[in-house]
Order: C-alpha cells, then sequence, then structure tokens
C-alpha cells in the first residue's frame, strides 16, 4: 500500500507585493488591533516591517522588505530604507529645538521649508546629517523627503 504524503497548507504569495498592497495591510492590520495597539506593532528593530504579522491580509508572507518611520508612519521600499531612519533621526531632532527654541530650524531663504541640518548639528540636536534635504510641513510639523509635498 502506497501512502501519500499530504501537503501542508502553504499560503501561496504573489511573488512581488506592492507598496500599496502593503500600506493596506498595515492599515488594515492598525484598523483589526484593540485601541492601544498601532502600526508601529509591526516595527523591527532595523525599522522593517514584519510581514508575518500581515500575513492574513497578504495572504502569505513575501520575500521583499518594507519599512516604516516611527515618526511620521510613511512606509518605503527597501530601496529607500535609509529614508525612515533619517526620518526619524530628524524629526526628533526638530521637535526638540522645536520645543526649546519656539523657532523652526529651516535654512534660510530657501523655496521650501527645508531644515537647516548644520543649526541642527551646530546646537547639539542632530548627531548625523542626512544625504537629502528633509522639509517640514504644516501638518503637525511632521517632515517629508518629497518636495512635490508642497506642488498645488
Amino acid at each position: 500500500m502506497i501512502f501519500k504524503r499530504a501537503k501542508k497548507n502553504m499560503p501561496t504569495v504573489p511573488p512581488t507585493v506592492t507598496l500599496p498592497q502593503i500600506k493596506q495591510a498595515v492599515r488594515q492590520f492598525e484598523e483589526d488591533m484593540p485601541a492601544p495597539i498601532n502600526r508601529t506593532a509591526l516595527m523591527m528593530e532595523d525599522k522593517s516591517i514584519d510581514l508575518s504579522r500581515l500575513k492574513r491580509y497578504l495572504g502569505g508572507v513575501p520575500e521583499q522588505k518594507f519599512y516604516m518611520s516611527r515618526e511620521t508612519f510613511e512606509i518605503f521600499e527597501e530601496s529607500d530604507k535609509l529614508v525612515p531612519y533619517y526620518l526619524d533621526l530628524v524629526q526628533s531632532a526638530v521637535d526638540n529645538y522645536i520645543s526649546d527654541t519656539g523657532k523652526l530650524p529651516l535654512v534660510e531663504d530657501a523655496w521650501l521649508p527645508e531644515v537647516h541640518y548644520r543649526l541642527l548639528a551646530t546646537e547639539r540636536y542632530l548627531k548625523e546629517t542626512p544625504p537629502f534635504p528633509l522639509y517640514i510641513t504644516e501638518e503637525e510639523m511632521m517632515l517629508t523627503h518629497r518636495p512635490e509635498h508642497f506642488e498645488q
């Protein structure tokens, strides 16, 4: 008599998931959780998202990595994994600077509200300078890395 081994129900996952699919899964996760738990519960130490906790929304666990900013909740693909690191670092520095001085740390005469890294560094609020500009939005003084945020 020949016995066939039953295959375990392995969830099938699309070979790739899109950034909008991850964003939707994170939103759904947050909606399904009780009040004190938010999407930052998905973050690992390296700012990557624990996708195994989203498998019920994605149909499995994708092999890709996605990253999230703890300060802005913005989600990024692996190619932009440094953006959330610098967003969180600079957002904290900006918040502390505003709290201490009551002023915004902006580059003077800049076309957009660009964060003045040198000012924050010389005042000891910022320990590391991002390799790209960040901008302060009017929405709760949150940072963005996208200048197109200000286009009308």
